[in-house]
């Protein structure tokens, strides 16, 4: 028989059990959040990582690289790629099998086209900035072409895009709006070739747009122009392909475009937010 004294010294132990196994388990308990919390941390970290790959307009070449170095370097986990091509040569690399996460173009007219491929056929369109088609001239102005009309007369080389780019649907659209034909023109497959032309020498004049033209001037070469009043703005449409669509990284980064940090980045090199038209 137990004195009481022993029942005593039993019930005691009995309660300390119990505090033990109460606190062993408020420890688990714990120690499971601490471990959810830190796998919805790592989630959320894995959600805005991975690779993206644009396919751009050629003209957004200098912007594009500033727009990737900010976005990269405030998302370390991402990796972003720029394809710069000519509108038209973009989709039709999308029609023979490429698959970017996003496309941006110079114009409605090839985007348009994008989405009647299978890769873009559901996708949203928002159009990200709109920019302007000027003609320049070399330096000097070796042509002496300080009007629309001087084309008419020049011997000089003048640099066009294909018809079928942007820059090039604009250039042709002009030049027969005012019944001109060139004497001595080149045709470039791209608006920076057409803009090489010009800033090395290489021709006398070439329509390029007012960004590249920023452009040129921020690298000290000292380019004329000529506004072309009649011209209206274009609009660059940026789509996410069903490949985008399905990736966080992508869709936040197409997200971002639109964002003020981005908007700033771009207007830094003469595009213009589409509010402002």
């Amino acid at each position: 028989m137990k004195t009481p004294l022993a029942a005593l010294s039993a019930l005691a132990a009995a309660t300390l059990a119990l505090t033990g196994c109460g606190s062993t388990q408020s420890s688990s308990s714990s120690t499971a959040s601490a471990g959810s919390s830190s796998s919805a941390s790592a989630a959320g970290t894995q959600a805005s990582s991975g690779k993206i790959q644009v396919f751009a307009a050629a003209s957004l070449n200098n912007a594009g690289a500033d727009l990737e170095k900010a976005y990269e370097a405030a998302n370390p986990g991402v990796d972003i790629t720029f394809v710069y091509e000519g509108s038209a040569k973009l989709v039709t690399q999308i029609e023979q099998g490429a698959t970017p996460d996003m496309l941006i173009t110079a114009d409605t007219k090839n985007m348009d086209k994008a989405k009647k491929l299978n890769e873009f056929s559901n996708s949203e369109t928002n159009v990200l900035v709109t920019n302007k088609l000027v003609l320049v001239t070399a330096e000097g102005n070796p042509g002496k072409i300080n009007s629309l009309d001087d084309l008419k007369t020049t011997e000089g080389v003048v640099a066009v895009c294909k018809e079928d780019v942007p820059c090039g649907t604009l250039a042709h659209e002009e030049l027969k709006k005012h019944d001109i034909t060139l004497k001595n023109a080149t045709t470039e497959s791209k608006v920076t070739d057409v803009a090489t032309k010009v800033t090395t020498g290489n021709a006398d004049a070439g329509f390029i747009y007012t960004t590249d033209l920023a452009a040129a001037k921020k690298k000290g070469v000292n380019l004329g122009s000529v506004e072309l009043t009649d011209v209206e703005r274009n609009e660059y449409p940026a789509a996410l392909s069903k490949t985008g669509s399905s990736s966080e990284t992508a869709k936040k980064f197409n997200e971002w475009l639109s964002s003020d940090e981005a908007q700033k980045i771009l207007a830094k090199y003469d595009f213009e937010s589409p509010q402002a038209n």
